[in-house]
């Protein structure tokens, strides 16, 4: 009876522990307003060195949609999302794009990853390590990626448990910018 009881509970706790991509919940829901201004320095871009909103830059730019990218993580996988956000982007000006890195990516990170592959998307670190409170990011989400309107409403929550698993949707992803900019 206690030999059973042993598997059961072991089976139970496996069970628990396997986190399903499917489950990771991670930012500011679907239909949801975002968490609103923070900042973060600029590590690549225009603004690079600067201390900035990127939230309230494009809300005062007046852009119909933005693409947030928080990551723990800056690799190739990331890259590749990037580059897909990047593409969007050529064909529509006015799309706001922002990598946000968070949980202890460096500048340096995003240094290399922007030498080896010039993205256009600007790569920033979050001021607050963790990244923004109010967007409620889940440290289990390697990757979340927020795609709103103006106005901060969000038309698609995509979270992921690394950057392996967001570069496999990397073209969900730019479809989804797509479908809120036309």
């Amino acid at each position: 009876m206690n030999l059973f009881r042993i598997l059961s509970l072991a089976v139970v706790a496996a069970l628990a522990l396997s986190v399903n991509a499917a489950d990771i919940k991670s930012g500011t829901a679907d239909g949801e307003k975002i968490g609103g201004p923070f900042q973060v320095k600029a590590i690549t871009g225009e603004r690079k060195g600067d201390e900035l909103c990127y939230v309230c830059k494009y809300n005062g730019e007046k852009r119909p949609a933005v693409v947030l990218i928080f990551t723990q993580q800056a690799d190739e996988n990331l890259a590749q999302v990037v580059k897909s956000i990047d593409e969007v982007q050529k064909g529509n000006a006015k799309l706001g794009t922002v990598v946000v890195g968070v949980g202890g990516v460096a500048a340096a990170d995003f240094e290399k990853l922007q030498t080896e592959h010039k993205l256009t998307t600007p790569l920033t670190v979050a001021i607050d390590k963790d990244g923004p409170a109010k967007y409620k990011l889940s440290k289990d989400a390697g990757v979340t990626v927020l795609v709103y309107k103006a106005g901060g409403v969000v038309n698609k929550n995509f979270a992921f448990k690394d950057t392996k698993e967001a570069a496999q949707k990397a073209k969900e992803i730019a479809e989804a910018a797509k479908a809120v900019v036309n």
